[in-house]
């Protein structure tokens, strides 16, 4: 009776798990990126499968071991896998080499074959958006094909021999699968979808019991990804480990527990060393650079900024030496003197300090100069003015020809004296009937009203910006401080410039503070 009861339970427990929908495999993705690894998309890489780059048995970490030490794998003369190293993050997590995610794969019952499990794609890309192809940590790495096409998977789980099971498995790229930790699928290498079938019966295992299946599995290149499994074996997890992966390492708790922060000031360390916890601590902004003071600023992250080396000392020249550090170097025959002690009384020569003798003060005045030959400077109240002195062409042939009026026959001006004499300018129509002729081959007299600098037609000039191709021996509003005095500077049109003989030397526009 009890040996019935043990069979009838038995029978059941196997027919409540050939009887499920779904196996659900908790895996680990290790995401990778051509830029740190070279294992991952090789250039001209062989299209084949490679076996023997890992050994026949799994190793104490329940990862397959490299077979080649510091040496590369070859196929046909072309590297296949560098070495042991690049080899060791294809199933670890390396920091800044590789990133563990963890990931479900779910295989379902087949409708029109009850008892077999199946995944199937063509298009496997588990992790697009994530790890290294997380724009958002990682603005500057490469996206190929708008896919994430590197990454390896490891999955562990286990199975109850019952006789009669399979595994297949189709797809691309390297694949490698250990049953009872011995390597019976070995589709290692780049190449396109490949295929394998393990029928366990052939391994001699006893029936009732359970044994090891460690699947690992890694798409290395562009164009394609392709993973198919198709099996009868009812694979189940005996252990999880804390980030609820089965049989795993701990490894992907730090991308469960998300350690993000938008404090740009923190870093979060998240491994072995923290047992997988977040642990944040000051992110070390130095730059190496003894001329900068570092520092952090929450929303902007890393600031280095320049040092000031200044001693407050007029007899040292100041500046930061990248090897020593700020230096002051004296200036010779300099003795240190204050400028409060110096008063301007004249605005126009402000006083200032005598660094050579420091018991007297001296007063420069104020440079004006405009360089422009047009202009005549000067100064008032501490603010620069201009004058200007060129007069036009058209001013100088109407002098020229009343100059010859003057000289023709006594009658001639008799007759016409009471008449109103006409002088032009280019801006202006003068009277001057007032003053009388001189009757003389001498230059008609100016009248004593005529303006020093040619009126502006406009009452209300316009004040621009600074303009275009203004010579570099022009007038800049950088050279009358109109900040100094708490006014603004803009630039008037020159209204003689066009019709000046000058246009060489003189300035189509003139600075003014206002």
């Amino acid at each position: 009776m009890k040996l019935l009861a043990i069979l009838f339970f038995l029978i059941l427990g196997i027919n409540l798990i050939f009887c499920q929908n779904s196996i659900t495999l908790s895996a680990t993705i290790y995401d990778q990126s051509p830029a740190r690894n070279p294992d991952f998309e090789i250039p001209n890489a062989p299209n084949a499968v490679v076996k023997g780059i890992v050994l026949d048995e799994i190793g104490a970490d329940r990862t397959p071991q490299y077979c080649c030490g510091d040496n590369p794998v070859l196929f046909n003369g072309q590297i296949d896998v560098h070495n042991s190293t690049t080899f060791s993050s294809w199933f670890h997590e390396v920091s800044g080499v590789s990133i563990s995610l963890p990931f479900s794969l779910v295989l379902t019952e087949s409708a029109t074959q009850p008892g077999i499990y199946e995944y199937t794609s063509s298009s496997f890309f588990p992790i697009d958006g994530k790890g290294f192809d997380n724009k958002t940590l990682y603005p500057n790495e490469i996206t190929y094909n708008n896919h994430n096409y590197h990454f390896c998977m490891e999955i562990h789980s286990s199975f109850t021999y019952h006789g009669g099971e399979y595994f297949t498995f189709a797809g691309d790229d390297d694949v490698w699968v250990f049953f009872d930790n011995q390597l019976l699928i070995d589709l290692g290498g780049l190449h396109t979808s490949a295929s394998q079938t393990v029928f366990i019966d052939d391994l001699n295992l006893s029936v009732g019991e359970a044994f090891a299946f460690d699947f690992f599995y890694c798409e290395r290149h562009t164009y394609e990804s392709n993973l198919n499994i198709f099996t009868n074996l009812n694979l189940t997890c005996i252990g999880y480990d804390a980030c609820g992966v089965c049989l795993g390492k701990n490894d992907t708790c730090c991308y469960v527990n998300k350690c993000s922060t938008i404090n740009t000031c923190l870093i979060a360390d998240c491994g072995v060393s923290t047992n997988f916890t977040c642990d944040y601590h000051n992110k070390d902004c130095s730059d190496g650079n003894i001329c900068t003071t570092d520092g952090c600023d929450v929303g902007f992250g890393c600031i280095n900024l320049p040092i000031s080396c200044d001693d407050g000392n007029y007899c040292t020249h100041d500046y930061c030496d990248l090897q020593i550090g700020c230096l002051h170097i004296m200036t010779a025959n300099c003795t240190e003197c204050l400028e409060a002690g110096c008063v301007t009384v004249d605005p126009c020569f402000p006083a200032k300090c005598d660094l050579l003798n420091s018991s007297h003060c001296i007063y420069e005045q104020l440079d004006c100069s405009d360089n422009d030959p047009c202009t005549s400077t000067g100064c008032v109240n501490g603010q620069c003015t201009y004058e200007y002195i060129c007069q036009s062409s058209e001013a100088s042939s109407s002098e020229a020809s009343s100059s010859e009026a003057s000289s023709s026959s006594s009658d001639f001006l008799s007759s016409e004296a009471s008449s109103s004499e006409v002088i032009e300018s280019s801006s202006e129509v003068i009277d001057s009937s007032s003053t009388q002729p001189t009757i003389s081959p001498t230059p008609t007299p100016t009248p004593s009203n005529f303006p020093t600098v040619p009126p502006i037609h406009n009452p209300n000039p316009i004040i621009t910006g600074e303009p275009s191709g203004l010579g570099g021996n022009c007038l800049h509003c950088k050279d009358l401080g109109c900040e100094k005095a708490g006014k603004r500077c803009g630039y008037l049109v020159n209204e003689k410039y066009k019709s000046s003989n000058c246009k060489e030397n003189c300035c189509s526009h003139t600075p003014t503070c206002y």
